[in-house]
Protein backbone atom coordinates (compact mmCIF):
# COMPACT_ATOMS: atom_id res chain seq x y z
CA UNK A 1 0.00 0.00 0.00
CA UNK A 2 1.51 3.37 -0.88
CA UNK A 3 1.39 5.28 2.21
CA UNK A 4 1.50 8.75 0.32
CA UNK A 5 -1.42 7.76 -1.56
CA UNK A 6 -3.26 6.83 1.90
CA UNK A 7 -2.06 9.53 3.80
CA UNK A 8 -3.66 12.18 1.04
CA UNK A 9 -6.78 10.39 0.68
CA UNK A 10 -7.53 10.58 4.64
CA UNK A 11 -6.58 14.17 4.45
CA UNK A 12 -8.82 15.02 1.89
CA UNK A 13 -11.81 13.65 4.14
CA UNK A 14 -10.22 15.17 7.48
CA UNK A 15 -10.14 18.24 5.20
CA UNK A 16 -13.86 18.38 3.91
CA UNK A 17 -15.09 17.37 7.56
CA UNK A 18 -13.30 20.56 9.24
CA UNK A 19 -14.92 22.60 6.58
CA UNK A 20 -18.28 21.43 7.21
CA UNK A 21 -18.72 20.20 10.83
CA UNK A 22 -20.03 23.97 12.02
CA UNK A 23 -23.02 23.28 9.83
CA UNK A 24 -23.55 19.93 11.78
CA UNK A 25 -23.53 17.75 15.40
CA UNK A 26 -20.14 16.52 15.63
CA UNK A 27 -18.80 14.00 18.32
CA UNK A 28 -16.31 17.03 19.04
CA UNK A 29 -19.51 19.39 19.82
CA UNK A 30 -21.08 16.61 21.92
CA UNK A 31 -18.06 15.98 24.20
CA UNK A 32 -17.67 19.91 24.31
CA UNK A 33 -21.38 20.70 25.29
CA UNK A 34 -23.12 17.65 27.42
CA UNK A 35 -26.53 19.32 27.00
CA UNK A 36 -26.49 18.58 22.91
CA UNK A 37 -28.72 15.03 23.10
CA UNK A 38 -29.13 14.87 19.39
CA UNK A 39 -27.49 11.86 17.45
CA UNK A 40 -24.13 13.20 15.74
CA UNK A 41 -24.97 14.22 11.93
CA UNK A 42 -20.63 14.03 10.94
CA UNK A 43 -18.96 12.03 10.93
CA UNK A 44 -15.69 10.43 9.22
CA UNK A 45 -14.19 7.05 9.77
CA UNK A 46 -10.12 5.75 9.06
CA UNK A 47 -10.32 2.37 9.11
CA UNK A 48 -9.57 -1.01 6.78
CA UNK A 49 -12.56 0.13 4.80
CA UNK A 50 -10.79 3.56 3.80
CA UNK A 51 -11.77 6.77 4.64
CA UNK A 52 -15.18 7.90 5.04
CA UNK A 53 -17.23 11.13 5.43
CA UNK A 54 -21.07 10.58 6.68
CA UNK A 55 -23.97 13.07 6.69
CA UNK A 56 -27.37 12.43 8.70
CA UNK A 57 -28.75 15.34 9.10
CA UNK A 58 -32.66 15.73 8.20
CA UNK A 59 -33.14 13.95 4.70
CA UNK A 60 -29.64 13.92 4.22
CA UNK A 61 -28.08 10.76 4.89
CA UNK A 62 -25.24 9.60 2.44
CA UNK A 63 -21.36 8.49 2.85
CA UNK A 64 -18.99 9.05 0.46
CA UNK A 65 -15.56 7.12 0.88
CA UNK A 66 -12.14 7.22 -0.30
CA UNK A 67 -10.23 3.88 -1.23
CA UNK A 68 -6.44 2.76 -1.90
CA UNK A 69 -6.59 -0.42 -3.61
CA UNK A 70 -3.19 -2.36 -4.85
CA UNK A 71 -4.11 -5.25 -7.17
CA UNK A 72 -1.93 -6.97 -9.30
CA UNK A 73 1.06 -3.87 -8.44
CA UNK A 74 -0.88 -1.04 -9.34
CA UNK A 75 -2.94 0.97 -7.50
CA UNK A 76 -6.09 1.76 -8.35
CA UNK A 77 -8.39 5.13 -6.33
CA UNK A 78 -12.08 4.12 -5.64
CA UNK A 79 -14.40 6.98 -4.81
CA UNK A 80 -18.00 6.11 -3.64
CA UNK A 81 -21.09 7.41 -2.05
CA UNK A 82 -22.98 5.71 -0.19
CA UNK A 83 -26.62 6.14 -1.42
CA UNK A 84 -30.08 6.06 0.52
CA UNK A 85 -32.14 8.33 -1.45
CA UNK A 86 -35.00 6.65 -3.05
CA UNK A 87 -35.97 7.01 -6.24
CA UNK A 88 -32.35 8.38 -6.81
CA UNK A 89 -31.37 8.74 -10.96
CA UNK A 90 -28.74 7.00 -11.40
CA UNK A 91 -29.08 7.07 -15.11
CA UNK A 92 -29.09 10.61 -15.07
CA UNK A 93 -25.91 10.47 -12.29
CA UNK A 94 -23.65 8.39 -14.79
CA UNK A 95 -24.72 9.87 -17.84
CA UNK A 96 -23.48 13.45 -16.01
CA UNK A 97 -20.46 11.89 -15.09
CA UNK A 98 -19.49 10.33 -18.30
CA UNK A 99 -19.94 13.62 -19.98
CA UNK A 100 -18.23 15.35 -17.74
CA UNK A 101 -14.95 12.88 -17.96
CA UNK A 102 -15.67 12.97 -21.52
CA UNK A 103 -15.14 16.37 -21.89
CA UNK A 104 -12.19 17.03 -19.18
CA UNK A 105 -10.20 13.93 -20.02
CA UNK A 106 -7.34 16.03 -22.09
CA UNK A 107 -7.32 18.92 -18.85
CA UNK A 108 -4.13 19.07 -17.64
CA UNK A 109 -3.11 19.66 -14.24
CA UNK A 110 -1.90 23.21 -12.88
CA UNK A 111 -0.34 22.38 -9.46
CA UNK A 112 2.08 20.54 -8.17
CA UNK A 113 5.70 20.68 -9.84
CA UNK A 114 6.46 17.36 -10.97
CA UNK A 115 3.36 17.28 -12.54
CA UNK A 116 2.31 20.44 -14.09
CA UNK A 117 0.82 20.37 -17.64
CA UNK A 118 0.46 16.65 -17.23
CA UNK A 119 -2.88 15.04 -18.75
CA UNK A 120 -4.92 14.23 -15.94
CA UNK A 121 -5.56 10.94 -17.67
CA UNK A 122 -2.04 10.48 -18.49
CA UNK A 123 -2.24 10.03 -14.47
CA UNK A 124 -5.65 8.46 -13.38
CA UNK A 125 -6.88 6.03 -16.20
CA UNK A 126 -10.33 5.24 -16.46
CA UNK A 127 -12.23 2.82 -19.11
CA UNK A 128 -12.73 4.04 -22.32
CA UNK A 129 -16.01 2.35 -21.82
CA UNK A 130 -16.99 4.86 -18.96
CA UNK A 131 -19.87 2.34 -17.74
CA UNK A 132 -17.31 -0.02 -16.38
CA UNK A 133 -15.55 2.49 -14.53
CA UNK A 134 -18.51 3.20 -12.81
CA UNK A 135 -20.46 0.79 -10.94
CA UNK A 136 -24.14 1.31 -9.09
CA UNK A 137 -24.24 -1.26 -6.43
CA UNK A 138 -28.04 -1.64 -5.76
CA UNK A 139 -28.76 -3.36 -2.15
CA UNK A 140 -32.19 -4.54 -0.92
CA UNK A 141 -32.39 -3.00 2.42
CA UNK A 142 -29.10 -1.42 2.60
CA UNK A 143 -27.67 2.00 1.09
CA UNK A 144 -26.72 1.43 -3.04
CA UNK A 145 -23.31 2.23 -3.96
CA UNK A 146 -22.15 3.81 -6.23
CA UNK A 147 -18.19 3.32 -7.22
CA UNK A 148 -15.92 5.42 -9.18
CA UNK A 149 -12.48 3.92 -9.89
CA UNK A 150 -9.48 5.71 -11.43
CA UNK A 151 -6.25 3.09 -12.21
CA UNK A 152 -3.02 5.49 -11.31
CA UNK A 153 -0.67 4.77 -13.98
CA UNK A 154 2.67 3.04 -12.78
CA UNK A 155 4.75 5.78 -14.04
CA UNK A 156 3.34 8.77 -12.53
CA UNK A 157 3.21 7.03 -8.98
CA UNK A 158 6.72 8.93 -8.04
CA UNK A 159 5.80 12.00 -9.31
CA UNK A 160 2.44 12.00 -7.62
CA UNK A 161 3.90 11.03 -4.05
CA UNK A 162 6.50 13.12 -4.56
CA UNK A 163 4.51 16.35 -3.13
CA UNK A 164 2.00 15.63 -0.54
CA UNK A 165 -0.31 18.37 -0.87
CA UNK A 166 0.09 18.40 -4.61
CA UNK A 167 -1.03 14.76 -4.48
CA UNK A 168 -4.55 16.02 -2.27
CA UNK A 169 -5.48 18.42 -4.77
CA UNK A 170 -4.91 16.72 -8.15
CA UNK A 171 -7.29 13.80 -6.78
CA UNK A 172 -9.29 15.90 -5.36
CA UNK A 173 -9.42 17.85 -8.49
CA UNK A 174 -9.83 15.01 -10.90
CA UNK A 175 -11.29 12.06 -8.67
CA UNK A 176 -13.40 13.57 -5.75
CA UNK A 177 -14.45 17.01 -6.78
CA UNK A 178 -16.71 15.69 -9.87
CA UNK A 179 -18.33 12.86 -8.08
CA UNK A 180 -19.23 15.46 -4.88
CA UNK A 181 -20.10 17.92 -7.38
CA UNK A 182 -22.66 15.83 -10.03
CA UNK A 183 -24.26 13.70 -7.05
CA UNK A 184 -25.38 17.31 -5.45
CA UNK A 185 -26.86 17.93 -8.76
CA UNK A 186 -28.91 14.85 -9.22
CA UNK A 187 -30.19 14.65 -5.63
CA UNK A 188 -31.11 18.33 -5.83
CA UNK A 189 -33.27 17.78 -8.76
CA UNK A 190 -35.21 14.79 -8.03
Amino acid sequence: MNKTIDAALAGIIDQWYHSVSEYYITKEKKEQDAGITEEEELKRFHDEKGHRIKFAKGELDFTYGLRLRNQQDTYQIEVSVNNKVADFNYDKLVSKLDEYYTKNRHVKVTGGKALKGVFYTAIFAMDENFQRSIVVEKREGKADIIRLAFQIHESYVKDLTSDHRAVMNIIQDYCVSPLRKVYAEVYRQR
